[in-house]
């Protein structure tokens, strides 16, 4: 049995279904998810920029025949390992096959793996006294290729010269779920005795032409008494996943000997984001024996379960708990929530306190990669371009039915900079406008909007166009959106809805708002704008895009004023 790189992060209950599906007779994947192809799609096409400049720099780079055989593969990568002349090897296929090739090459027995390799380079660092050479495995990312930390170190190596040794030190760290892939090739190396000294580990990212390293030997994660290497944590993790798929594949044998493994929300890339089996596990989370599985509970994860209620898994153990910590009782009102439909404050002690104003403005953008901050993938798929921004007046001095309130978007579909600056200057320009003529009618006003990413890319407006005509300051975008912006998520968290979550779609369906386009969300606005945007798409289809666009946005302004308005309608 051979794992892959992805085990040690992969859900549990994943596992479980791939390993034992005679538990699971008449399981069916749930509807391709679009969003998911389309990510993995411009992930290769970023991969295959990549390769292709490697190929100008390194003519000793020997790729993979991907359309070979298994097999095939496999002897290829042996060949390529132990080659003298070998600088780089692209789509590397490391199994049963090429170890004992490798072994027959090298005239030793290598120890039997549980794991299977396929990193998206090895790059040669060095060799021994007796010529065996050191890899490096270095991985394909969409996303940038470090975090800013002060607790470990990274080099960043320029193309052509790709050495770890004559790189750039600077503090940084890869993402979590990046670590253990490469720790899981770094271990891997390590049983055929090809991996490098202090073992090197890479990332190529956004920045094509540089390669950042980092020795995963001696990466920490965590802070003080909790801090823990990256390998000590993958080691434990990759275990933990070889055990649970073992006992996978004894219940698959015999369903009598269950697993003991459940379904559970899992957030995340790696959890249950873009899951095939998503909606079987929600459909058994819910008819969980008592009430519902735990994590049915808006923020009650796994791990917080693990931490502060370990043992308990339903939703009327919860309820029948003494609570001996803080998460226990938020958790607890949840619960209630849950079953009793009904909202409630998580900590009567603290008023809601939400603002009003006479005069009130809902904003809402749309930006190209939304789908992907919804589905909590960090890695863009090329550029981020905001290209639609909607906005709403409400004066309620006048009427306090937000259902009056005027609604404008400004757009540009030319996936351009300057259409970017246009739209972004035009929004800016109206809301000091309005502010303005509000201030001097001597009436109140207040921008609302929904997360912190509207201040996000005002920041960037203001980073990215600096000097530009119109464009503030950052001070000037800070003291505007402090003064005047209100955060609608940050009180709608101090209250348990009977939801998951708090996304705007999930609470609009509380507040009994509905969108008019169909799938409203921002899978779809991604897809709509690929089209819009297209150089192959007709005019028609481009312009039934961008009509499905602009009211999709205006009713996410809609939506955070009737969610708004039926938090203020709450009675606690």
């Amino acid at each position: 049995m051979r794992l892959d790189s992805r085990a040690s992060i992969s859900c549990h209950e994943w596992l479980h279904k791939k390993h034992a599906p005679n538990s699971f007779p008449g399981l069916v994947p749930d509807p391709e998810n679009a969003v998911a192809e389309e990510f993995k799609e411009q992930g290769k096409i970023h991969e295959l920029k990549v390769i292709e400049g490697l190929k100008v720099h390194f003519k000793n780079l020997v790729q993979v025949d991907i359309n070979a055989s298994r097999e095939e593969q496999q002897l290829q990568t042996a060949d390529a390992l132990l080659a003298p002349e070998s600088e780089v090897i692209v789509g590397a296929d490391i199994g049963e096959i090429c170890e004992a090739e490798i072994g027959r090459k090298l005239g030793v027995v290598l120890s039997d793996s549980p794991r299977a390799s396929r990193p998206d380079l090895l790059i040669k660092l060095g060799s021994d006294s007796a010529d065996k050479p050191f890899w490096a495995p270095v991985d394909i990312k969409s996303h940038k290729a470090l975090d800013a930390t002060k607790s470990n170190k990274a080099w960043l190596s320029t193309l052509p010269n790709f050495s770890p040794a004559d790189g750039e030190e600077i503090g940084g760290k890869f993402e979590t779920e990046d670590l253990h892939q490469l720790a899981h090739y770094s271990r891997h190396l390590q049983t055929l005795g090809l991996a490098s000294p202090g073992l090197w580990t890479g990332i190529i990212g956004r920045d094509l032409e540089t390669i950042a390293w980092s020795k995963i030997s001696e990466v920490v994660l965590g802070v003080g008494a909790k801090q823990t290497l990256a390998l000590t944590q993958y080691d434990q993790e990759f275990e933990i996943a070889f055990d649970l798929v073992r006992a996978a594949m004894t219940e698959n044998q015999n369903p009598l000997q269950a697993s003991g493994i459940i379904a559970e929300n899992m957030p995340g890339k790696m959890g249950c984001t873009l899951c095939e089996y998503k909606l079987t596990c929600l459909s058994e989370m819910e008819n969980y024996p008592g009430g519902g599985h735990i994590t049915l509970l808006a923020s009650v994860t796994p791990k917080i379960v693990a931490k502060s209620m370990p043992g308990i898994k339903s939703i009327d153990e919860l309820l029948q708990a003494t609570p001996i910590n803080d998460d226990m009782i938020k958790s607890q009102i949840r619960g209630r929530v849950w079953k009793s439909q009904v909202p409630e404050i998580l900590d009567p002690s603290s008023p809601l306190d939400l603002p009003e104003f006479d005069i009130e403005i809902d904003i809402d953008l749309e930006n190209s990669m939304e789908a992907l901050r919804e589905l909590e993938i960090s890695e863009p798929i090329g550029e981020d371009r905001l290209y639609l921004y909607g906005y709403g007046i409400l004066d309620r001095t006048v009427s306090k039915d937000w259902r009056k309130a005027k609604i404008e978007t400004v757009s540009d579909y030319s996936n351009t900079d300057v259409g970017e600056y246009e739209i972004m200057l035009t929004v800016w320009e109206k809301l000091q406008s309005e502010v303005a003529k509000a201030e001097a009618a001597g009436k109140s006003i207040g921008i609302f909007h929904y997360s912190p990413h509207e201040r996000t890319w005002w920041n960037k407006f203001a980073k990215k166009y600096q000097g530009q005509a119109g464009v503030p300051s950052e001070a000037e975008v800070l003291n505007f959106t402090t003064q005047y912006f209100v955060d609608l998520l940050t009180y709608t968290r101090k209250i348990s809805f009977p939801t998951m979550g708090y996304s705007i779609k999930l609470l609009a369906k509380v507040a009994n708002f509905s969108w008019a386009v169909k799938d409203p969300g921002g899978a779809g606005s991604l897809l709509k704008y690929k089209t819009a945007t297209s150089k192959v798409a007709s005019k028609q289809e481009q312009e039934e895009a961008i009509a499905w666009l602009d009211s999709y946005n205006r009713d996410d302004v809609r939506a955070t004023f009737a969610v708004r308005e039926y938090v203020r309608s709450l009675k606690f």
